[in-house]
């Protein structure tokens, strides 16, 4: 596939997961202010419409996956091995028992990243100022920034690959589109991140708001964040790509 074809597929598939991810938000904002669920988004019980947020994570990966076919493998990893055609019944057993095994090991070793993750979270938002006392409020922002971090790249290239890439190890994999959706991927963790800081600046005030009360802004801003900077990918991937169609004319 040469470079041009290659550009297009990217194109399109920023463009496609930039819209959805943006209707995807969208909706969790109108659902939480018309269901009136804003104010329990703090209590570990009543938040439960926070589920609603791994299911949106889960649909865009799975989307991507299916319509993009991206390979998540490492450019530089060892072959996968493979069965010869005279292998006989009871090795196949056993490699479909290491398959299970693997699969088994994958998804402990995810929930225990997540885990990690959000104890990260949670401490960070204590050293950064949050009350100690409100530890179901802190559990509650720092299950939102994991899931809308973390939990994609878990998804995209598995829990080994993701602890590599936290521990800011060059990964390549083997297809440069895979690439380029795992740099929009981290490019929204920053999004996400500067939204629940920034929204922060709300708490101090005294306005007296039920929605001032932490952590509502903080998870609303990291929402918040992950929906400008998706709005912001779709606009500098447009313009990108009007520019080089004008370029390809003028030549």
């Amino acid at each position: 596939m040469d470079v041009q074809a290659q550009s297009a597929i990217a194109t399109k598939l920023f463009i496609n997961i930039s819209v959805l991810s943006i209707a995807l938000n969208s909706s969790f904002f109108v659902y939480l202010l018309y269901s009136n669920r804003l104010y329990d988004l703090g209590k570990c019980c009543s938040s439960a419409v926070l589920l609603i947020l791994p299911l949106s994570e889960i649909l865009k990966h799975f989307y991507v996956k299916q319509m993009f076919q991206l390979e998540t493998g490492l450019k530089s990893g060892p072959p996968s091995s493979s069965l010869s055609s005279s292998s006989s019944g009871r090795s196949a057993g056993v490699a479909n028992a290491r398959v299970g095994r693997t699969r088994w090991s994958e998804w402990f070793g995810a929930a225990v990243l997540f885990t990690l993750a959000t104890l990260f979270y949670a401490f960070i938002c204590v050293v950064l100022g949050a009350p100690l006392d409100q530890y179901e409020e802190t559990s509650s922002l720092a299950l939102t920034l994991t899931t809308v971090t973390v939990f994609p790249i878990i998804l995209l290239i598995g829990q080994s690959h993701t602890y590599q890439l936290l521990l800011s190890e060059t990964l390549e994999l083997k297809s440069p589109l895979t690439n380029s959706y795992l740099n929009l991927l981290k490019n929204n963790c920053i999004g996400v991140i500067l939204g629940a800081w920034g929204a922060s600046v709300v708490a101090p005030l005294d306005w007296d708001r039920p929605w001032q009360v932490y952590p509502i802004p903080n998870v609303v801003g990291s929402i918040g964040g992950l929906f400008g900077m998706n709005v912001f990918n779709l606009l500098s991937t447009l313009y990108i790509s009007m520019y080089r169609n004008r370029r390809a004319k003028a030549q």
